[in-house]
Parts: structure tokens; C-alpha cells; sequence
């Protein structure tokens, strides 16, 4: 397994190569096969540390950084130069205040476009062209007056996205007119319409009859897009997660009390998007059903009113093996291969099964992570040749071998169709003899 991991002290990233059964907390157990800082740099230090980092058509690594500058290394490149590895080919500042922090990094692979979004709801259109940024990207701004927490896209409609905020719910906004998208379009200020299509509105007022708070820290879309409408999940710093369908109508349809502190990462855990993991600022890293509801699941103690109990979300498991002594930032699943890696404050990466929530690795790092990225979920593989120390087999090599395996799975079902198509043929012609 390969995995990059923030280093956010100094800026800079850790790779991480191991396998199954790898825990650094324990010497009789397996170790790491190696762990490298990369992406370093003279420069880099906690104010420039990596918010968010995103791989881009399997050969970049793209990098958000909390001074405004976004940063693109290889991912392939093969050097035998330990300090050549992980090329950094281009820097970029974009044109943000000081301590305007980026809040959520899309990539847009099939136009050669990313999108990176800013507290201050500065947005920015950069396009790659042969591996490296168009000078000039496009600057836009999101809608409103107040600052933003997170903002994502919808992947089932393209041009359509969302943000919120501390007192600034969801918004969904329609970037661009997903039939008149090329990759020349994106180089063009005027393409983008910029259009808020839908506003949320909160929940009525508590038991106390006071407003509820809004927080939107991450945001969601489900598959089942309806027609006239979106259908999205939120999470939010006062503990809740909320679930949407604005074709029925702008407030949540479901509105559930976690835990008390702020929850920072929402993820599913599979196609059917009926569950999903979340974690906190302080030690809850938890699998929650949104199918099923438990009408007693939160306990609220009040002195007006007594103890109460209100609907919540069923607990299908917490991912507790292993120990984790803070806040969890840094979450990456690889839902194929049923993984999910975790990062935060206490230095560990930490690696489990989504469905059995099994330890399946735990690396301590050294540093705090903001962000975790799988690059690869399968067992690494060591070569050696006569004296030579022996060598992790390079990301470019397992990609070109798995790109060879597939090809020959392809060529084998071609084969086997090819045969089953004949035989038909044959028959057919038999009954066509004997008639």
C-alpha cells in the first residue's frame, strides 16, 4: 500500500510504503518498508503547510497550501535520485488576501481543469496544458457576503456545486452549462454563469423555541439526483448531519444530533451511499447508517425541560482499534478495495477495512496531517537484483502493470466471446442444414 500524507510542521509531504499487518507502535510487529518526506522545499514551513492535495490523471500531484499558493509535482516520475523523486513542476500564487485559507480543491479531469475555493469565497478556473497551469486563471467570486467552510461538486451534474458556512447555509450554485463545456471553454471568464439554482433554509426553532445554528462543514451529493432538485447530505460544526431533498423542499428532511463537538470529515462508504463515516475534533471516528434511524439515539439534559431524547442516525461502529488521542482531519477511502485511511493530530496514520473496521495499518509520522491521500491499496512488492539493496517497485511500473493485466483480461474476454459467438454460429447453421 502507498499512501502521501501532509507534514504540515514543515510543509512539506510523507510517502508512506507498507503492508497489511504494519504498526509502528509495536517492535515485534511489521514495519514500515519506507517512509520519505518529499515535496520539500527551502520556503515551506506551517504557514505554507498542504490543506488539500488531489491526484490528477494519475501523473499529478496537485497541492492547495494555506499562503494562497497551489503547487503541482510528478507522481511517475521514475529518477533513481531519491531527491529527484516527485518532481515539484510548477508553483503558483493565486490572488488572495493573507490568511485567506482554501477550503476545497475539485478537479475536473475530463477538462483538464481544477477548481480551488477560498473562505472569502474567492474562486479560481485553473487550466493544465502538457502537465503545467495557463498563466492567467480565472478568478471568480461565490455568492453572498459571509465567509465559507467547505465547497464541492456534485459529481452526477456537471457544473453544479456547493458551499456553506458558519451562519451561511448550503447554497448550489451552477457554475457552467455542463453541454457547452470543451477545455477551450474553461480558459474564458465568460463562460462561467456563476448562478445560484437553490438556497437552504434552517430547520424551525428549538424545543426553547430559539434559532438553531448553522455550520456547514462538508457537504455531500447522492447519486439519486431527482428531477427538479438535489439530493445532498451535510455535516456541521454543532455535531449534526442533515439530510436534503429540495424537490420536496429548501429545509432538511432529516436532521440529526451526532455528538457535541464539530464533525470535519463526511465520507460514504459504498456505491449505495446508505452509510457514511464521519469524524470530530476530538477522538469520534464513527460509521453511521442514514437509513436507519434510532428514535431515542441523543440524550439532551435540560433544566426547563428535563431529560429528552431525540431521532438520530443508527451507530453502525466506531473505528476505535488502535487508539487515537485527537482530531481526525485527514480522511481518503478507496471504496473498491474497501479502505479508508485516517490522519489528524496525534501523528498516526492509521488504515482500516470500511466493512470490518480491522486495523489494517497504523504509521506514526512524526507530524500533524491535514490531508491523506491512497495512491495505492495493494500489497507492495520488493525486488532485488544480485547486491543490490532491494528496491519498492515504482508507481509508473504498477501502473503499466496493472494497465497490462487489464488489457489481457480484455483480450481474454474477447477470446471467450469470440468462441461463444462461433458456437452459436454453428449451431444455427447445423439447424439450417437439417431443415
Amino acid at each position: 500500500m502507498r499512501f502521501l500524507a501532509t507534514a504540515d510542521e514543515t510543509g512539506a509531504i510523507k510517502e508512506v510504503v507498507c503492508n497489511r499487518g504494519t504498526d509502528t507502535s509495536k517492535k515485534d510487529a511489521t514495519q514500515p518498508i519506507s517512509i520519505k518526506k518529499i515535496a520539500a522545499g527551502e520556503n515551506l514551513n506551517i504557514k505554507s503547510k498542504i490543506l488539500f492535495m488531489s491526484e490528477f490523471n494519475q501523473e499529478l500531484l496537485v497541492s492547495a497550501r494555506a499562503n494562497g499558493w497551489i503547487t503541482v509535482n510528478d507522481l511517475i516520475n521514475e529518477s533513481e535520485e531519491e531527491e529527484e523523486q516527485y518532481l515539484l513542476l510548477h508553483t503558483y500564487k493565486l490572488n488572495v488576501e493573507q490568511g485567506d485559507k482554501p477550503v476545497g480543491l475539485i478537479k475536473l479531469e475530463a477538462h483538464q481543469t481544477i477548481l480551488v475555493a477560498f473562505e472569502s469565497r474567492k474562486l479560481f478556473a485553473i487550466h493544465f496544458n502538457d502537465k503545467k497551469f495557463d498563466i492567467n486563471p480565472i478568478e471568480l467570486e461565490l455568492a453572498g457576503d459571509k465567509p465559507i467552510q467547505t465547497f464541492a461538486a456534485n459529481p452526477y451534474q456537471e457544473g453544479i456545486f456547493a458551499f456553506g458556512g458558519k451562519e451561511n447555509d448550503v447554497k448550489i450554485v451552477k457554475l457552467f452549462e455542463s453541454k457547452d463545456a470543451n477545455d477551450d471553454s474553461f480558459k474564458s471568464k465568460s463562460f462561467y454563469t456563476n448562478e445560484i439554482v437553490f438556497e437552504a433554509e434552517n430547520v424551525e426553532n428549538d424545543y426553547l423555541d430559539l434559532w438553531v445554528p448553522v455550520w456547514i462543514s462538508k457537504i455531500l451529493f447522492f447519486k439519486d439526483q431527482p428531477e427538479n432538485g438535489f439530493k445532498f447530505v451535510t455535516a456541521t460544526r454543532h455535531g449534526q448531519i442533515r439530510t436534503y431533498n429540495t424537490s420536496e423542499e429548501p429545509s432538511p428532511i432529516g436532521d440529526y444530533k451526532i455528538c457535541d463537538k464539530p464533525l470535519v470529515s463526511l465520507n460514504f462508504t459504498s456505491e449505495a451511499q446508505d452509510e457514511v463515516i464521519v469524524t470530530d475534533t476530538h477522538n469520534y471516528v464513527a460509521k453511521l447508517s442514514l437509513k436507519k434511524i434510532d428514535p431515542k439515539g441523543f440524550r439532551i439534559s435540560s433544566a426547563s425541560a428535563g431529560v429528552m431524547f431525540r431521532p438520530t442516525t443508527k451507530l453502525l461502529g466506531k473505528f476505535s482499534e488502535g487508539g487515537n488521542t485527537g482530531a481526525i482531519f485527514a480522511v481518503d477511502t478507496d471504496l473498491e478495495d474497501r479502505l479508508i485511511a485516517f490522519g489528524g493530530l496525534d501523528r498516526y496514520l492509521r488504515v482500516f477495512d470500511i466493512d470490518s473496521r480491522k486495523l489494517l495499518a497504523k504509521v506514526y509520522l512524526g507530524t500533524q496531517i491535514t490531508d491523506v491521500l491512497i495512491l495505492d491499496s495493494e500489497e507492495e512488492l520488493i525486488e532485488s537484483e544480485g547486491d543490490k539493496k532491494p528496491q519498492v517497485i515504482s508507481r509508473k511500473r504498477r501502473l503499466l502493470q496493472k494497465q497490462e493485466e487489464e488489457e489481457e483480461e480484455s483480450d481474454e474476454e474477447d477470446v471467450w466471446n469470440q468462441l461463444e459467438e462461433n458456437s452459436k454460429a454453428n449451431k444455427k447453421s447445423k439447424k439450417t442444414k437439417k431443415n
